[in-house]
């Protein structure tokens, strides 16, 4: 016959055993999968597509060949007019249709009158204004100024011109040839522009 007291201990541990077993799968996550009505997890949105880009417009290559060099050399008669303490402007414009009006400014440089004969380079880099591109025909003036004013033209001053130069051309001999007679100002009128003041290139 059974031992009614053995059994009880042995019901006893099975029951603790069991309670152990269910404790340690509480915090185990559960195989089962939601149930059809349950709400999905919402969806990462997708990257939003990147912006078309704009070409940038394709830009003529400068022309290693468009410029002009050459020398400002002073006429033996202007020696004494050109010091190295002012300063030389050489200026190329379009050639004006009308004589009598200066053509539009294309290029300018400014450079010390320490020494002559005077190299020097007119090129796209010498550009002020983008008024189209530095080649063909040009117009070259040069003159010594006294004030370092561009704009004011000093009795006094050494000047010259060539009326028609080709872009490409090298060892341009620009002369300092001719006397500015009066002052002159360029302040009231157009620098690209307008009717060429006595004296000036």
């Amino acid at each position: 016959m059974t031992n009614p007291r053995a059994m009880h201990m042995v019901l006893a541990v099975v029951i603790a055993t069991l309670g152990c077993a269910k404790h340690d799968e509480a915090g185990k996550a559960s195989g089962v999968p939601p149930l059809p009505n349950e709400p999905a997890a919402p969806a990462a949105p997708a990257p939003a597509a990147p912006a078309p880009s704009t070409p940038a417009p394709a830009q003529k290559p400068v022309d290693p060949n468009a410029k002009i060099t050459g020398q400002v050399v002073v006429a033996p008669s202007m020696r004494a007019h050109v010091a190295p303490t002012d300063t030389i402007y050489i200026v190329a414009r379009r050639i004006p249709d009308n004589p009598t009006a200066r053509g539009s400014l294309v290029a300018v440089k400014k450079v010390p009158a320490t020494k002559f004969p005077l190299d020097f380079e007119l090129s796209t880099a010498d550009m002020p204004f983008q008024n189209g591109a530095f080649e063909g025909d040009l117009q070259l003036s040069v003159r010594d100024n006294k004030s370092g004013d561009p704009i004011v033209r000093r009795k006094g001053d050494v000047f010259g011109m060539l009326p028609k130069v080709r872009v490409g051309a090298r060892d341009v001999k620009l002369p300092l040839e001719q006397l500015q007679q009066e002052d002159e100002s360029l302040a009231a009128g157009p620098m690209t522009g307008g009717a060429l003041p006595p004296g000036h290139p």
